[in-house]
C-alpha cells in the first residue's frame, strides 16, 4: 500500500532499520503491514495460537481465494491485506500479552520497545529513496544539493523506539478498532486506525495511516492515507485516498460502498471477481 511511500528520506531510513528488529518484551513480531502481501501474512497466520488464532483464522477463511487471486491480479494496491494481518496479528499479540476477552470483547495494549540506532550514506538513502517509487530528479528542476550529501557523507541516530498496538475488538470478531502508534524518543513516527465489521458475511474495513514528514528532526504529518474495502468470498473491492482527518474515516457498519465511491478521489481502486477454480 502507498502508505508507507513518499517519507522523506531520513525518516524512511529510520522507519527501516526499526521496523526490522523486533520487540524487547515478547516473540510477537511487528505488524506485518500491506507490505508483506499474502506470503507476510500467512505466515503471521500460520504462528497464531490458542482461541483467538483459531477465530481468526476461522473469519478469514471463506476470503482466503478472493485474497490469493488478488495477490495476483492487483499489484498496484495491497490494500485488500490490511485486515488479515492486524487480525492475525492480534492473534500473536493476544498470545504474547497473555490476553484474554472480558465482558464479551477483547481490550488491551502490546508494546514493543527498544534502544536502536541507524546508520546510512547519502548514496544509500538516495537509492531507498529512487526504491520507494519517486522519478528520477532532472537536474534542471531541482535545487543542487549540498555538496555535504555527496561522496562519503553519513547520518546515523536512534533511541528510544516504542510500538504501541491497542485493540478493542468483539469476541465474535464481528466488529472492533486496532489503533497504532510508533514513536522515537517521544515524538511519533507513525499511527493508523483500523476499523472492521463483518456484515451479510462480507469483511467491510476501513484503515488511515498518518502521511509523516519531518521538520527540524521531529516527525509530523497533516495528512492521512486511507484505504476502505470489502472482502467477499466472491470478490473484492478496495479504494485508496487521502484524508486530512480521522473524524472523515468512513464507519464500516454503517458503509454504502457504491456511493462513498463517488465522494472521494481514487489514489488506487481495485474490483474484482474470484474466478471459480477449473475443473
Amino acid at each position: 500500500m502507498e502508505k508507507r511511500k513518499g517519507l522523506p528520506v531520513l525518516l524512511l531510513l529510520a522507519a527501516l532499520a526499526l521496523s526490522g528488529c523486533g520487540g524487547q518484551q515478547g516473540e510477537a513480531s511487528p505488524t506485518a503491514g500491506p507490505e508483506g502481501g499474502q506470503e507476510a501474512a500467512a505466515s503471521v497466520l500460520n504462528k497464531a495460537q490458542g482461541p483467538l488464532g483459531d477465530a481468526v483464522r476461522a473469519l478469514m477463511e471463506p476470503y482466503q481465494e478472493t485474497l490469493s487471486q488478488a495477490a495476483q491480479k492487483s499489484p498496484e494496491s495491497l490494500a485488500y491485506t490490511i485486515p488479515g494481518d492486524l487480525l492475525n496479528q492480534m492473534a500473536l499479540d493476544a498470545e504474547a500479552a497473555g490476553a484474554q476477552a472480558l465482558a464479551g470483547r477483547w481490550r488491551f495494549t502490546r508494546h514493543e520497545t527498544g534502544d536502536y540506532t541507524y546508520e546510512a550514506t547519502a548514496w544509500e538513502a538516495m537509492d531507498e529513496y529512487v526504491q520507494e517509487g519517486s522519478a528520477t530528479p532532472n537536474p534542471a528542476d531541482e535545487t543542487p544539493l549540498d555538496s555535504q550529501l555527496n561522496g562519503d557523507y553519513a547520518v546515523s541516530g536512534g533511541g528510544l523506539f516504542d510500538r504501541a498496538r491497542d485493540y478493542d475488538v468483539s469476541e465474535d470478531l464481528s466488529s472492533g478498532t486496532v489503533t497504532l502508534t510508533d514513536s522515537l524518543n517521544g515524538q511519533t513516527t507513525g499511527s493508523e486506525l483500523f476499523r472492521f465489521c463483518v456484515r451479510n458475511g462480507e469483511l467491510v474495513f476501513a484503515d488511515a495511516a498518518l502521511d509523516t514528514t519531518v521538520q527540524d528532526g521531529a516527525a509530523t504529518g497533516d495528512s492521512y492515507l486511507a484505504a476502505v474495502g470489502i472482502l467477499r468470498a466472491d470478490g473484492l473491492e478496495t479504494v485508496e485516498y487521502r484524508l486530512t482527518s480521522l473524524d472523515e474515516l468512513p464507519d464500516p457498519a454503517a458503509l454504502n460502498f457504491s456511493r462513498f465511491l463517488r465522494t472521494v478521489s481514487p489514489v488506487t481502486h481495485v474490483s474484482m471477481q474470484t474466478e471459480k477454480p477449473s475443473k
